[in-house]
């Protein structure tokens, strides 16, 4: 989970004002642990705080978003939605998905993965200045759980 004395912060070195409604809005997004879609943080926002506007929802979201800290992922059509945002530690990583319980885990480059970049760029003359990988399926606690049930079922 990110750090949100560390993101303040770098928001005050980098010239951002620290205002009241922009650090509720930042405290709320890193304290989530899941994906979560701008609908769901407006709302629980409006809730909390109703004098918090909607742009500064937005336009904070959309600044974590530039600075890295939070990151925009893709997300199974199951729910009808197409992506969700995840607060998110600023060092390059990777995510792993759970399709069942929504649960995120981040995972680092390692040599296989960048032989498979440069392998890429090889193969297609294109030369990739950075990437994210989503790789989506069932976590280890899902798939237990799942075989459980089978076991049982049979």
């Amino acid at each position: 989970m990110p750090d949100s004395k560390a993101i303040l912060a770098r928001l005050n070195n980098e010239g951002y004002r620290l205002t009241g409604p922009r650090q509720f809005v930042l405290e709320r997004i890193v304290s989530r642990t899941t994906p979560f879609i701008s609908a769901d943080l407006l709302e629980e926002i409006e809730a909390a705080a109703p004098s918090i506007g909607r742009a500064t929802v937005f336009r904070t979201l959309d600044l974590l978003c530039r600075m890295g800290v939070v990151q925009r992922i893709h997300e199974d059509a199951q729910g009808g939605r197409c992506h969700a945002y995840l607060a998110c530690d600023e060092r390059h990583h990777h995510h792993l998905i759970c399709n069942n319980c929504g649960r995120v885990t981040d995972f680092q480059e390692d040599k296989a993965l960048d032989a498979l970049v440069r392998e890429v760029e090889r193969h297609t003359d294109f030369k990739v200045d950075g990437h994210r990988l989503e790789l989506v399926g069932r976590c280890p606690t899902c798939r237990s759980y799942g075989d459980r049930i089978q076991e049982t079922l049979t």
